[in-house]
Protein backbone atom coordinates (compact mmCIF):
# COMPACT_ATOMS: atom_id res chain seq x y z
CA UNK A 1 0.00 0.00 0.00
CA UNK A 2 1.12 3.53 -1.00
CA UNK A 3 1.00 6.74 0.72
CA UNK A 4 -1.33 7.76 -1.62
CA UNK A 5 -3.55 4.83 -1.12
CA UNK A 6 -7.09 5.85 1.00
CA UNK A 7 -7.81 2.56 2.90
CA UNK A 8 -6.66 0.47 5.04
CA UNK A 9 -4.38 -2.99 4.80
CA UNK A 10 -7.11 -5.55 5.08
CA UNK A 11 -10.23 -3.38 4.75
CA UNK A 12 -13.03 -5.83 4.45
CA UNK A 13 -11.10 -8.88 5.26
CA UNK A 14 -13.18 -11.78 6.17
CA UNK A 15 -16.46 -10.20 6.27
CA UNK A 16 -17.39 -11.61 2.93
CA UNK A 17 -18.53 -14.68 4.29
CA UNK A 18 -20.50 -12.73 6.87
CA UNK A 19 -17.82 -13.77 9.59
CA UNK A 20 -14.78 -11.88 10.99
CA UNK A 21 -11.11 -13.24 10.43
CA UNK A 22 -11.15 -15.08 13.60
CA UNK A 23 -14.66 -15.60 14.63
CA UNK A 24 -15.36 -18.84 16.34
CA UNK A 25 -18.48 -20.38 15.16
CA UNK A 26 -22.06 -18.88 16.08
CA UNK A 27 -23.40 -20.89 19.41
CA UNK A 28 -25.38 -18.28 20.64
CA UNK A 29 -23.15 -17.71 23.64
CA UNK A 30 -21.02 -14.83 24.14
CA UNK A 31 -18.61 -13.69 27.24
CA UNK A 32 -17.75 -10.11 28.08
CA UNK A 33 -14.11 -9.89 27.21
CA UNK A 34 -12.22 -7.33 29.92
CA UNK A 35 -11.20 -5.05 27.42
CA UNK A 36 -9.90 -2.45 29.51
CA UNK A 37 -10.70 1.31 29.58
CA UNK A 38 -12.40 1.26 25.94
CA UNK A 39 -12.81 4.92 26.29
CA UNK A 40 -8.83 5.72 26.47
CA UNK A 41 -7.40 2.61 24.85
CA UNK A 42 -9.96 2.79 21.42
CA UNK A 43 -9.99 4.73 18.77
CA UNK A 44 -12.74 7.46 18.77
CA UNK A 45 -14.90 8.94 15.92
CA UNK A 46 -17.71 11.12 16.16
CA UNK A 47 -20.32 10.77 13.04
CA UNK A 48 -23.53 12.98 12.71
CA UNK A 49 -27.10 11.47 12.33
CA UNK A 50 -30.44 12.86 11.75
CA UNK A 51 -32.42 12.90 14.48
CA UNK A 52 -34.81 10.12 13.32
CA UNK A 53 -31.75 7.95 12.57
CA UNK A 54 -30.50 8.72 16.11
CA UNK A 55 -33.69 7.77 17.58
CA UNK A 56 -33.65 4.31 15.58
CA UNK A 57 -29.82 3.56 16.47
CA UNK A 58 -31.03 3.79 20.09
CA UNK A 59 -34.19 1.33 19.56
CA UNK A 60 -32.45 -1.04 18.30
CA UNK A 61 -29.49 -0.79 20.86
CA UNK A 62 -32.40 -0.96 23.44
CA UNK A 63 -33.97 -3.50 21.86
CA UNK A 64 -30.86 -5.95 20.98
CA UNK A 65 -29.94 -5.15 24.86
CA UNK A 66 -33.41 -6.55 26.20
CA UNK A 67 -33.48 -9.81 23.85
CA UNK A 68 -29.62 -10.24 24.91
CA UNK A 69 -30.63 -10.34 28.88
CA UNK A 70 -34.04 -11.97 28.11
CA UNK A 71 -32.43 -14.24 26.15
CA UNK A 72 -29.05 -15.50 27.07
CA UNK A 73 -28.36 -13.47 30.81
CA UNK A 74 -25.87 -11.38 28.89
CA UNK A 75 -26.06 -7.45 29.37
CA UNK A 76 -25.11 -5.87 26.36
CA UNK A 77 -22.89 -2.80 26.87
CA UNK A 78 -23.27 -0.25 24.28
CA UNK A 79 -19.71 1.18 23.38
CA UNK A 80 -17.76 -2.29 23.93
CA UNK A 81 -20.58 -4.66 22.27
CA UNK A 82 -23.08 -2.65 20.35
CA UNK A 83 -21.36 -0.02 18.68
CA UNK A 84 -18.94 -2.07 16.69
CA UNK A 85 -21.45 -4.90 15.81
CA UNK A 86 -23.44 -2.31 14.41
CA UNK A 87 -20.67 -0.68 12.73
CA UNK A 88 -19.24 -4.57 11.75
CA UNK A 89 -22.68 -5.42 10.40
CA UNK A 90 -23.08 -2.56 8.14
CA UNK A 91 -19.32 -2.61 6.12
CA UNK A 92 -20.39 -6.56 5.77
CA UNK A 93 -23.83 -5.30 4.33
CA UNK A 94 -21.70 -2.67 2.59
CA UNK A 95 -19.52 -5.11 0.99
CA UNK A 96 -22.09 -7.54 -0.26
CA UNK A 97 -23.83 -4.56 -2.03
CA UNK A 98 -23.03 -2.65 -5.79
CA UNK A 99 -23.04 0.60 -6.87
CA UNK A 100 -27.17 0.35 -7.44
CA UNK A 101 -27.84 -1.09 -3.88
CA UNK A 102 -25.58 1.45 -2.35
CA UNK A 103 -27.44 3.99 -4.07
CA UNK A 104 -30.93 2.51 -3.36
CA UNK A 105 -30.05 2.64 0.33
CA UNK A 106 -29.06 6.13 0.19
CA UNK A 107 -32.24 6.51 -1.23
CA UNK A 108 -34.10 4.86 1.27
CA UNK A 109 -32.15 6.75 4.30
CA UNK A 110 -32.51 10.05 2.91
CA UNK A 111 -36.78 9.49 2.51
CA UNK A 112 -36.76 7.51 5.75
CA UNK A 113 -34.97 9.43 8.30
CA UNK A 114 -35.02 12.99 6.71
CA UNK A 115 -31.52 12.61 5.86
CA UNK A 116 -30.43 15.84 3.51
CA UNK A 117 -27.74 14.31 1.23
Amino acid sequence: MTDGDSGSEGEGEGFEDGIGPSAPEPSGEYQLQNLGNIKSEWEATTIYLPADLKSAVELAYRRSSYECKRESGYDMQKLQDFYPLLIAMGLNNLNRSGTEDILTLLAYVQSEYGADM
